[in-house]
C-alpha cells in the first residue's frame, strides 16, 4: 500500500566525508517477498529487539501476512517466526506498526483485508514476553461499517503515550483511505484509554481552515507523542481557498485528540512527480525534550530526490530551514528515498534512507544501499553518512511494486538498530544492522526473514480441522505441540514416520489464539493460529 505524497523545498548542505561501515551477515533465503519492516527495542531490556514485516511465501500460503522475529541478545541471533493471524480465508495483511509501553509490553497493529469485494479492518495485538507470544488480536477499525465508502484502513500508524503526564497510557491510531479510493480524502484518528482494548469513534485530523483539500489521494497522517503528552500528527494539505501554496501541517492536541491546534511545518512544497520513488515521511518526538520534533521527507530542489529534515525547538510553532541529510554530490542524479527519523533518549537523532549513490546510472532503476546519518544538535547539521549495507543491491522490478515502501530505525543509547528490505539475493529480504554511533561498526546486517519454514497451516483461522503441511523434506522425527495463551499444552504428537501432511481435530478447543511448535534435532519453527467458533 503506497502513499505518493512528498514535498519540494529548497535548501543546500553537502558534506564530502566517509565513515566506517559495519560488516554484514546474510542468513536469509526468501522464497518470494519480505517487505516494509518495523523494528522496536524493548525500553526495559535493550537486548530484546523485535522486527515485524510483510511476508509472502509458502509458510503463509502465498498470501501476504505479517511475520515477527525476536532477538534476546541484541540482534546477534534471532528466534522463531511468529505469523500473525488472518481473519478471513482469502484475506491478506499489510502495514505493520509497533510500539512499546514503558513497562515493556509490546503492541502491534496491522491491516487484514480483502479487495474486491472490499472487507477487513485494522487489528491490534500485544505481547507481554518480548514478542515471543501474542494476544488474540482486537479489531480497531471495521472498513465496512466506519466511513465505508472510503475504506479508511490504509497506513495505520500506532502511537503510544509514555510521557508520565496526565495523558500517559493513551493509544492513538491514524489511518487514511485505501489507495484505490479517489480523492477528496482525509486522515483519520482513533484513540484508546485502556491499552487498546476499546477504541473511540473516528474523527478527522484535519478541520476547517486546515483541510487536506480535494486533490491529495493519500493524505497520510503520521502520529507521535511529545515528552509532555501532546499528540502530534503531520499531514499534507493543498486547498487554494486556504493557501495558494501546498503545505505540510502539524495538528497538536493536549486533550487526547479531542481538539487540535494547527501549525505550518512546510510551505510551498511540491510533489516529487515520479511516483516510483517511495515517498513516505515520518514525524518523531524527542523523548527527553517536549519542545523538539523532527520531520523527515523527500524533496528535489537539485533535480533528483534527496532526504531532508526539518525540526522544531518550540513544540511545533516554528520549524527550521530544511537540511539536506545525504552527503553525496549535489545534483548528481543519484536518488534517495524511504526516509525515516528517530530520536535517542539523549537528544541525538538519526535519519535512515535508501541510497543509489553507488549505482552506475541515475534515476530510480539503479542499484541501492541503505545509509544513515546522526545529528547531535536537533538536525541543524549531520555527521558523515554511515553506509549500513555492505552489498550494493542490484535493481529488481519488485521494487516498483507496493510492499517495500518503508524501512525502520531505532536509536537507543547511542546504538542504531535498522531494518530494511533489499534484493541482494535476487529476492526481497529483510536485513538487520546494529551499529555504534561513535565507531560506525557493529554486528552488521542479518537477514531475519529466513523463509525455509518447516510447515504451513490451513485454514487459519480454523473452526474444526487444521491441516499441517510440511513444506520440505524432513529427515528426523518431529515433535508437534500446540499451546494455549496460558502456555499449557493442549495437543502433542511425536511423528517418527514423516508424512507430507497431517490433519488435527481442534473442535474440542475453545475459541482463541494458539501457538504451534514443531521441532526436531535439525529445525525449530513456530506459528500462531486462531480458532473461531
Amino acid at each position: 500500500m503506497k502513499n505518493y505524497v512528498a514535498f519540494f523545498f529548497y535548501f543546500l548542505l553537502a558534506i564530502d566525508l566517509s565513515h566506517a561501515q559495519p560488516s554484514n551477515i546474510n542468513i536469509s533465503n526468501t522464497q518470494v517477498l519480505g517487505g516494509e519492516p518495523y523494528i522496536a527495542v524493548n525500553p526495559t531490556n535493550n537486548q530484546n529487539i523485535i522486527i515485524s514485516w510483510m511476508a509472502l511465501d509458502v509458510s503463509t500460503g502465498l498470501r501476504m501476512a505479517i511475520k515477527s522475529k525476536v532477538s534476546f541478545d541484541g540482534g546477534t541471533t534471532w528466534g522463531n517466526t511468529f505469523i500473525h493471524p488472518h481473519f478471513g480465508p482469502t484475506w491478506n495483511s499489510a502495514d505493520v506498526s509497533m510500539q512499546f509501553r514503558s513497562n515493556g509490553t509490546l503492541y502491534l497493529s496491522y491491516i487484514d483485508y480483502r479487495q474486491a469485494p472490499d472487507s477487513g479492518g485494522v487489528y491490534i495485538t500485544h505481547s507481554a514476553n518480548g514478542g515471543v507470544t501474542w494476544s488474540i488480536p482486537i479489531q480497531i477499525w471495521n472498513a465496512l461499517t466506519e466511513d465505508p465508502s472510503k475504506r479508511p484502513l490504509d497506513r495505520p500508524w500506532l502511537a503510544v503515550d509514555n510521557s508520565a503526564s496526565s495523558n500517559d497510557g493513551m493509544f492513538y491510531l491514524t489511518t487514511k483511505p485505501a489507495p484505490w479510493i479517489a480523492p477528496p480524502n482525509r486522515p483519520y484518528l482513533k484513540t484508546s484509554s485502556d491499552s487498546g482494548q476499546t477504541w473511540s469513534a473516528f474523527r478527522y485530523v484535519d478541520t476547517t481552515n486546515f483541510l487536506v483539500g480535494n486533490s491529495i489521494a493519500g493524505p497520510m497522517g503520521f502520529p507521535t507523542v511529545s515528552a509532555d503528552g501532546a499528540l502530534c500528527v503531520a499531514y499534507p494539505s493543498y486547498l487554494s481557498s486556504q493557501s495558494i501554496f501546498p503545505k505540510v501541517l502539524l495538528a497538536k492536541s493536549y486533550s487526547k485528540g479531542a481538539s487540535f491546534q494547527y501549525y505550518n511545518m512546510l510551505v510551498n512544497s511540491v510533489s516529487v512527480q515520479d511516483t516510483l520513488y517511495k515517498l513516505g515521511y515520518r514525524l518523531a518526538a524527542n523523548p527527553s525534550n517536549a519542545n523538539q520534533l523532527a520531520f523527515s521527507y523527500l524533496a528535489k530542489p537539485n533535480g533528483d530526490p534527496d532526504v531532508y529534515l526539518i525540526t522544531t525547538n518550540d513544540g511545533g510553532i516554528t520549524w527550521s530551514t530544511p537540511v539536506r541529510v545525504n552527503d553525496d554530490i549535489i545534483g548528481n542524479g543519484k536518488a534517495q528515498d524511504m526516509a525515516w527519523v528517530d530520536y535517542d533518549n539523549n537528544n541525538k537523532l538519526v535519519v535512515t534512507w535508501r541510497d543509489r549513490r553507488n549505482g552506475n546510472g541515475t534515476g530510480f532503476y539503479q542499484s541501492s544501499d541503505t545509509y544513515c546519518a546522526l545529528s547531535t544538535n536537533n538536525g541543524n547539521s549531520f555527521q558523515p553518512n554511515i553506509r549500513l549495507s555492505n552489498v550494493t543491491a542490484p535493481f529488481d522490478s519488485i521494487l516498483e511494486q507496493s510492499g517495500n515502501d518503508f524501512l525502520s530505525t531505532c536509536l537507543v543509547n547511542d546504538t542504531i538498530y535498522s531494518a530494511w528490505g533489499d534484493v541482494r539475493t535476487g529476492k526481497l529480504n529483510i536485513y538487520f544492522a546494529k551499529t555504534s554511533v561513535s565507531t560506525g561498526t557493529g554486528i552488521g546486517a542479518v537477514a531475519v526473514d529466513d523463509e525455509q519454514e518447516l510447515f504451513s497451516v490451513s485454514p487459519n483461522p480454523v473452526k474444526d480441522q487444521l491441516q499441517i503441511l510440511f513444506t520440505h523434506r524432513l529427515h528426523k522425527p518431529v515433535e508437534l505441540k500446540i499451546f494455549n495463551q496460558e502456555g499449557l499444552i493442549v495437543f502433542q504428537k511425536r511423528m517418527i514416520t514423516i508424512v507430507p501432511s497431517i490433519t488435527i481435530d481442534l473442535s474440542h478447543l475453545p475459541a482463541g489464539s494458539y501457538w504451534i511448535n514443531c521441532i526436531n534435532s535439525e529445525q525449530h519453527f513456530s506459528t500462531s493460529i486462531v480458532i473461531l467458533k
